[in-house]
């Protein structure tokens, strides 16, 4: 006989059950109902990755492609630009370290900016002064001319530092924030790569020719990016929803950046935040203090600063940037004599650490940002002392200078799965709404200023305690880091901007390091609110 569906295994039929049983059926089917409810309301929070994020992504992303261009470039462009033009010694290191100085003023200015006249404006006007920049150096004759130039590309490019990633966060979907707020970290290691190219195209060039057309490549790409694609960018919806009459412009960009389903449920939430923070401000009676005093007077931004501000500033201080800079250097100091030999290293170390950038960028979203972070850290700690040991303790020869460059490769790829990317991600999602612009701005201006310091005291650090030494000393600073990151950072995968604003608002009294929702929702001490948001229990 056949069975019917009443008859399968497993199967009680309502009809045979009592009373309390019948209670217990209807009690798990309502709880699986708001199971599935509450899954496909992640589902939407989550949103769509649509075309209109990424194509915006990979045009601010130039930015990040034209620092990168600089670092590479620069390695090759110096030595005919400092012959044909007579550079003296500390000229050439002004010439080059300057810009990273120079780009932390302007990626603090890009917070007030931002405010005032939204991220699409500010990427027009950063575009331009990089243009000019160039232009200005191209053009030059002396050194005073090269300086100036110099300091114009660096406001532009800081400013792109302190926009981009803020903006890209903030029109991704959060699923995706991190793969794409990543594509900052890759641009970077395209743009050197396309540096170290650009030297070896020009390099049969007499010297004054070769350093201006050096100069001169990047503005074709910028030119037409300015031209065909900056127009098309759609302004942030959360800096739109800073006017209640923008509301429908900003569920548009909601709509066409994150999809339909998800576009309702970020808009509400955006607006509860902002409301949130407008009755917070009149019931303290602060309208006027805005901007950089709350960034560090209100306790949620304090919080908000040390992680982000910390993240970026350990990001530089392990020594990444000299390991870019000065690899011949290095691998001289291990016994490697010949120059041929040296640059060509230097191209392998510099090949590990863009390909392991693209592993690095689809995982942040998949494993976390915490334990990315955490095992890259610990990676680029174990790989700083196998390079001092190599440096300081072995003896210049063949094997020493192998492990030298295994160390190398091991230390930029390390750097490449986590600390590259996550700490774009990080500071640009982790500041509230209200000093957003500001946050990211302050640890972008860190994070430069941390570049430029160790770029230009490596080679004096390297005479004072040994290259051995430098780098042990940069071993510990990414000891520092782990523990940093370990105690403060938290989790901040698949939420939403306003969750992850909610979430360091609860932790009032201390740092919460939740690993997802259900961590959040088991805690005594949180509640959600009507949108899901965790909230500080009354």
């Amino acid at each position: 006989r056949a069975e019917g569906p009443q008859m399968r295994r497993g199967y009680v039929g309502r009809d045979s059950m009592t009373a309390s049983e019948k209670e217990v059926r209807k009690d798990d089917e309502t709880r699986e109902m708001i199971s599935s409810m509450e899954m496909e309301d992640a589902r939407k929070r989550g949103g769509n990755l649509e075309w209109l994020a990424v194509s915006s992504v990979m045009t601010v992303s130039i930015f990040a492609g034209l620092l990168g261009y600089d670092i590479g470039v620069m390695a090759g462009a110096l030595l005919p630009m400092s012959r044909d033009l007579s550079f003296t010694s500390w000229q050439e290191e002004i010439a080059v370290g300057c810009l990273n100085f120079v780009s932390a003023a302007g990626s603090i200015s890009g917070g007030t900016m931002y405010n005032k006249l939204g991220a699409v404006k500010c990427v027009k006007i950063a575009v331009v002064l990089y243009a000019v920049g160039m232009l200005v150096i191209a053009a030059s004759y002396s050194f005073g001319m090269v300086f100036v130039g110099r300091l114009i590309v660096g406001l532009g490019v800081g400013l792109g530092f302190a926009i981009c990633p803020q903006y890209i966060a903030e029109i991704s979907p959060p699923a995706w924030r991190g793969v794409l707020v990543s594509c900052f970290e890759i641009s970077i290691n395209l743009g050197l790569c396309g540096g170290y190219l650009a030297n070896l195209v020009v390099v049969d060039l007499s010297d004054s020719p070769r350093w201006r057309l050096l100069m001169l490549l990047p503005l074709v790409p910028t030119s037409l990016i300015y031209i065909l694609n900056i127009p098309k960018l759609p302004e942030s919806p959360r800096w739109l929803l800073r006017e209640p009459r923008n509301e429908a412009l900003a569920r548009d960009v909601l709509v066409r950046t994150c999809g339909e389903a998800a576009a309702g449920p970020a808009l509400a939430d955006i607006k509860e935040i902002i409301a949130q923070q407008n009755a917070e401000e009149e019931s303290q009676g602060d309208r006027g203090k805005k901007g950089w005093a709350l960034l560090f007077e209100e306790p949620v931004a304090r919080r908000a600063l040390l992680i982000g501000a910390g993240t970026a500033f350990f990001q530089q201080a392990n020594g990444s940037e000299a390991a870019v800079y000065y690899v011949p250097q290095v691998l001289k100091a291990a016994g490697v004599e010949s120059e041929r030999d040296q640059l060509g290293a230097a191209a392998v170390v510099g090949l590990c650490k863009t390909v392991f950038i693209t592993v690095g960028q689809f995982s942040v979203d998949r494993y976390g940002r915490r334990v990315m972070l955490l095992t890259s850290i610990a990676a680029v700690t174990a790989s700083l002392w196998l390079l001092a040991y190599c440096l300081g303790a072995a003896q210049a020869g063949g094997s020493a200078a192998g492990l030298t460059l295994f160390a190398l490769c091991v230390f930029m790829a390390s750097f490449s799965l986590g600390m590259g990317p996550v700490t774009w991600v990080v500071a640009s999602e982790i500041f509230p709404l209200r000093v957003r612009s500001k946050g990211v701005a302050f640890s972008m201006a860190a994070n430069r200023i941390t570049s430029g310091t160790v770029a230009m005291t490596f080679l004096s650090l390297s005479r004072w305690l040994g290259v051995g030494g430098a780098f042990s000393l940069f071993a510990c600073v990414s000891a520092s880091h782990f523990v940093f990151t370990f105690a403060l950072l938290p989790e901040t995968k698949g939420k939403t901007l306003e969750e992850i604003e909610a979430v360091l608002a609860a932790g009032s009294s201390r740092y919460q390091r939740f690993v997802d929702d259900e961590e959040v929702a088991s805690s005594p001490t949180y509640e959600a609110n009507g949108s899901g948001v965790p909230i500080q229990a009354s």
